[in-house]
């Protein structure tokens, strides 16, 4: 068969591959070579089924090293992204978790400020703790001495350099820096194959996905610790903080 060699170098590179890299047109030449590409439906009950055996290995093991939320804190919203939380670090679905977790510790923040607005001015407006942004709740925290200006600049550089760029998906921001190694790549035309280390990811779009995985898994038990120990530090034996059901 005249395509043989480019077959056995296609089955030798994809060997324990974890991920297989392709553009469209690129797949639309192979299968005019006829080489052996199939497309199938999956069911979405075959996805699920499928989804959970591969979750469920790594589900108990991680649940295991989540930093649990105070018990003391009171509020409904705060125990929802909490579960959240916990439910996609349990699934490894990890951009879920790292967003939610950013999303706990500033809604933490505004419960914050707010109640303490509340003991100077009881008709204090939730609105208008809801308009600052991360920057004007730790500048907030700060002046009401709930907070150290050391603790200040240690959420400002949390939030310039870690909840900016993910929030704002500047993904190219976020892997610099990430090297790949072991990439295995195919020419279709003249059959041969190549091995590269130490690939610059960020110079590569194609492999950005991957980078960002490798960021996420890197990255994911550190932010857990950082939302949830200052969720925890802001609000503790808060008790009556969520009287109005925020």
């Amino acid at each position: 068969m005249k395509n043989d060699k480019l077959k056995k170098i296609l089955d030798e590179t994809s060997k324990n591959a974890t991920h297989i890299v392709s553009s469209p047109e690129t797949i639309e030449k192979m299968k005019a070579m006829r080489l052996p590409i199939k497309e199938r439906f999956i069911t979405y009950e075959e996805y699920f089924e499928n989804l959970v055996i591969q979750k469920r290995k790594n589900a108990v093991s991680l649940l295991g090293q989540l930093p649990l939320l105070d018990n003391t804190i009171a509020n409904s919203v705060i125990s929802a992204i909490y579960e959240e939380i916990r439910a996609s670090f349990a699934l490894e679905i990890l951009t879920s978790t790292i967003f939610n977790s950013i999303v706990l510790l500033e809604y933490a923040m505004r419960v914050r400020v707010y109640n303490e607005r509340l003991i100077k001015t009881p008709n204090s407006d939730w609105e208008r703790v809801e308009q600052l942004k991360m920057k004007g709740l730790i500048n907030q925290l700060i002046k009401m001495k709930i907070i150290t200006s050391k603790d200040g600049q240690l959420l400002n550089d949390f939030n310039d350099n870690f909840r900016n760029p993910y929030l704002h998906i500047n993904i190219h921001k976020m892997i610099k820096g990430i090297y790949a190694n072991d990439v295995r790549k195919v020419d279709i035309k003249t059959k041969k194959m190549e091995v590269k280390n130490k690939v610059d990811v960020s110079k590569h779009p194609q492999l950005w996905f991957l980078a960002k995985k490798f960021y996420d898994r890197t990255y994911v038990l550190n932010v857990l610790k950082f939302c949830i120990s200052w969720t925890n530090k802001l609000l503790v034996k808060m008790e009556n903080n969520d009287s109005s059901g925020r």
